[in-house]
C-alpha cells in the first residue's frame, strides 16, 4: 500500500474530518481533531501500521499538541499524525488498547504537559511525584522552587581576572629596585 493509497483511504472514510494532510516520501503527514484522534488511529492499525515508534506532547502556547509517530512492518510507509488539543482542558481518548507501548508514552505526556487519557489503565505521574504541582514541559510552567539561573560567583571571578591582569601590567612598567649597596 502507498502512502497516497493510505491517504485516500482515510479521507474517503474520515472526509472532512483531517485537517492538514501531506504525503512526504514514505510518510503520510495528517492532523484531525480530538474527536476523530482515536477513530483515525484505528484504522491506521487496521491498515497494518502496528507500530508505536513513539507518542509526544507539544505545547505551541495556543493549544497543546499530542504527536503520533507509527510505522508499518509489512510495508515501509510511516504516519506522522497531529491531534490538537484544548489548552484549558487537555484530553483525548487513551490509545493504549490499540498499541501497547502507548501506556508509558502517555503517562509521560501526562506527568509533562498534563493533557489526559481518558480510559486510560494507570492514568498516573511516571516521571514525577504524585504530589508534584504543574506540567514541567509546558511553556507557561513556574516553579516557584527553581532558582533563577544566576551568573554565580562571576563578580568574584572577574575581579581575580581584572587583579591578574592589572598585577601584571604593573610588574612590567615599574622599574627594578637597584640592590643596596654592602658595607
Amino acid at each position: 500500500m502507498t502512502p497516497d493509497e493510505v491517504l485516500e483511504q482515510l479521507a474517503h472514510q474520515f472526509g472532512d474530518g483531517l485537517g492538514e494532510t501531506e504525503v512526504k516520501g514514505a510518510e503520510v503527514r495528517l492532523t484531525t481533531t480530538p474527536d476523530n484522534g482515536w477513530a483515525v488511529c484505528r484504522r491506521l492499525r487496521e491498515l497494518g501500521f502496528e507500530y508505536l515508534n513513539c507518542l509526544s506532547g507539544v505545547d505551541w502556547t495556543t493549544h497543546l499538541e499530542v504527536v503520533y509517530n507509527l510505522s508499518s512492518l509489512q510495508h515501509t510507509n510511516k504516519i506522522h499524525l497531529r491531534v490538537k488539543v484544548n489548552r484549558d482542558a487537555p484530553a483525548l481518548r487513551t490509545v493504549s488498547d490499540l498499541w501497547p507501548a502507548a501506556n508509558w508514552h502517555e503517562r509521560e505526556c501526562f506527568d509533562l504537559f498534563g493533557i489526559r487519557f481518558e480510559g486510560h489503565p494507570d492514568h498516573r505521574r511516571i516521571l514525577l511525584p504524585e504530589d508534584w504541582i504543574g506540567y514541567p514541559l509546558r511553556k507557561d510552567y513556574a516553579d516557584e522552587r527553581l532558582v533563577p539561573y544566576t551568573d554565580y560567583g562571576l563578580e568574584e571571578k572577574a575581579a581575580k581576572t581584572e587583579a591578574a591582569k592589572g598585577g601584571a601590567k604593573e610588574a612590567k612598567a615599574a622599574p627594578p629596585k637597584p640592590a643596596a649597596p654592602t658595607a
